[in-house]
């Protein structure tokens, strides 16, 4: 089989035992990799019911079909897991090398179960898997962490070398912990929690091999296509706001059209965006740094001073300065670099992070949480010392921290009249888009399979940016259509694990005709569209089996009952009868039953999976 390595490694901690299984052609075509094929892998192997931190709770790595070789914007990697935040099926995503890697040591896939006696860290060496002690590395940071196994495995052999690890707080049981590979993280959901649980501390991937090509000629074209595309389109090109900036630009977008939360999402913009946007932030990027032969190099290296003592970042991105920025009513870029270290250096996800810490500061303002339970802290907006001292609190999980470490929703079912401004979607804190100022996004977030979402089909180009034609952003009719669309275009870019950026300027036509070279199928655009349907109904069916209904496709208290009292979405919120009138025609266009929200049978066998 081309275009994979063709292996799956089947990892058990408790017995120490490896098996190497074949990666069927089949299942390859059919779920392709990422997203899909550990959709596939984690429903047929895991038990209904596991707890996300059970020992059996499967923790799977992932590639995609273009992975390693020559294409653009393919350089990342998956994990799927259960998720310990949401109890949803739970794929999240980092760039880097990791992926590359894996399929450079043999595998497209590796899946972990069970736990070890104590700490380890595994080893991926061409194709051979090991198991060594990783009591000096438990309780270091991420940073540390690696560098240490950097520092003894560099050099050792040719080829690529990869490593993921957790931090202290996926040691200790933050639930919104990450994994972080070469300052990038699996942020979302808390798959640093499930390895933590199983006493692995690193995964370390060595590999020398290459990624087998049907049909190089061809393939050499698509590339050179596409990399011409990125090129030249206005948003990747060199100088382009992604080179440039990343996506801090994104701070102007929402703070005009009244959606860049702020303040507990008590506001929907922040007087201070342009301190924390695209005229302050890029004052203090230092360099920019690319994913695997990516052309755009969005990522960019932060310096700045707080506290007494200089801070360095990869980082932060959009989601970030909004978590540590507008939603803490945060206006110095050197406190948000300053915590996007810290939660790097703990591994800790950090919209989930900044999102706790908002709903503990409204909390405190509220007496709900008193300096008694903050060791002192006087935990108020604006407090650029007050964020810091509870993201040590929360990765160390120490007082309140504690609690907190739980996420919003627990940390909210434990305090008593705190229910109306718990802003979480299924147990997952949302990203930064105020679903009131763009009703389609509040769709987006309500259905997403992982909790609040905004990679499952982000609105921010169809309703704030009119791309590709303006529509009305406050209204309901069209936004199940569109959403339908766009939930199959992320789960296009998540099982080939593409970065959606690179959507600027490669073409779905262009991914499917890479994939038809790279493997040699008669791969089509009506066949990937399928494909992506099978995958989400797939991740829609676990979420059924493990309990959840329609009943669960909603939105925080406070987006129906409240608006802002400022900016261009002030006296804008949710209205239930459009809301429930909106999600009756999405489960009507995907074919899920209007009632509980379970995919039809009829619409399973039309996409080959009524087997499940």
């Amino acid at each position: 089989m081309k275009g994979y390595m063709g292996k799956i490694a089947w990892i058990d901690l408790s017995n120490r035992t490896v098996k190497t299984e074949e990666l069927k052609e089949d299942v390859a075509r059919k779920y392709l990799g990422g997203k899909g094929l550990g959709a596939y892998l984690l429903y047929k192997n895991l038990k209904q019911g596991t707890d996300p931190l059970d020992p059996d709770n499967l923790l799977i790595f992932l590639a995609g079909p273009l992975t390693g070789a020559n294409f653009p914007c393919v350089g990342r990697a998956a994990v799927v897991t259960r998720s310990p935040m949401t109890g949803t099926f739970l794929d999240s995503y980092a760039g880097g090398l990791f992926g590359p890697t894996l399929k450079f040591a043999g595998f497209d896939a590796m899946v972990i179960r069970g736990k070890a006696e104590k700490p380890l860290y595994i080893m991926v060496d061409d194709g051979n898997v090991s198991f060594h002690d990783a009591g000096d590395l438990w309780g270091l940071a991420t940073t540390e962490a690696e560098k240490r196994l950097k520092d003894e495995f560099r050099g050792k052999k040719k080829g690529k070398l990869s490593i993921a690890a957790i931090g202290p707080a996926a040691e200790k049981g933050v639930r919104f912990s990450g994994i972080v590979s070469d300052r990038r993280m699996f942020g979302r959901g808390g798959a640093g929690a499930v390895m933590g649980s199983k006493n692995v501390k690193a995964v370390v991937l060595m590999g020398s091999g290459k990624v087998p090509i049907a049909d190089e000629a061809r393939f050499s074209e698509v590339v050179a296509r596409c990399k011409k595309a990125l090129s030249e389109h206005p948003m990747t090109k060199k100088g382009g706001p992604f080179p440039r900036m990343g996506t801090i630009f994104t701070v102007h977008a929402t703070n005009e059209t009244g959606t860049f939360p702020t303040r507990n999402w008590k506001e929907n913009t922040f007087e201070y965006a342009n301190d924390i946007g695209s005229e302050g932030f890029p004052k203090y990027i230092t360099k920019s740094r690319a994913c695997y032969l990516c052309p755009i190099a969005c990522s960019h290296f932060t310096k700045g001073s707080f506290a007494g003592r200089e801070w360095v970042s990869e980082g932060p991105e959009y989601e970030t300065i909004f978590a540590f920025g507008s939603n803490l009513e945060i206006k110095d870029p050197a406190v948000i670099i300053a915590a996007d270290r810290l939660c790097d250096e703990y591994g800790m996800d950090t919209i989930s992070c900044g999102g706790t810490i908002g709903f503990a500061m409204e909390c405190f303002e509220k007496g709900l949480i008193t300096k008694e339970d903050t060791g002192g802290v006087e935990l108020a907006f604006g407090s650029g010392e007050a964020v810091l001292a509870m993201v040590h609190l929360i990765g160390k999980r120490e007082k309140v921290g504690k609690l907190l470490s739980e996420g919003v929703k627990r940390a909210s079912e434990k305090m008593k009249g705190s229910e109306a401004f718990a802003i979480h979607v299924k147990g997952l804190e949302p990203p930064a888009y105020d679903p009131r100022g763009m009703k389609g996004q509040g769709l987006t977030y309500a259905l997403s399979d992982r909790g609040a979402c905004h990679l499952r089909s982000n609105t921010l180009r169809t309703e704030l940016l009119g791309i590709p034609v303006p529509i009305d952003r406050y209204g309901y009719e069209g936004k199940a259509q569109m959403i339908a669309d766009l939930q199959l275009s992320y789960v296009a870019f998540d099982s080939i694990i593409g970065c959606a950026f690179g959507g600027f300027g490669i073409t779905q036509a262009d991914f499917v005709e890479g994939i038809a070279a790279a493997t040699g199928w008669p791969f089509t655009v009506d066949e990937l569209r399928t494909t992506c349907q099978r995958i989400w109904a797939l991740t829609r069916l676990f979420n059924t089996r493990e309990g959840f209904t329609r009943k669960d496709d909603t939105l925080p208290q406070r987006f129906f009952n409240e608006t802002s009292t400022k900016g261009p979405s002030k006296g804008q919120v949710m209205d239930r009868a459009s809301w429930e009138k909106m999600l009756d025609e999405y489960y009507e266009i995907v074919g899920w039953d209007k009632e509980t929200g379970a995919p039809k049978d009829s619409r399973l066998k039309d996409l080959g999976i009524e087997k499940y």
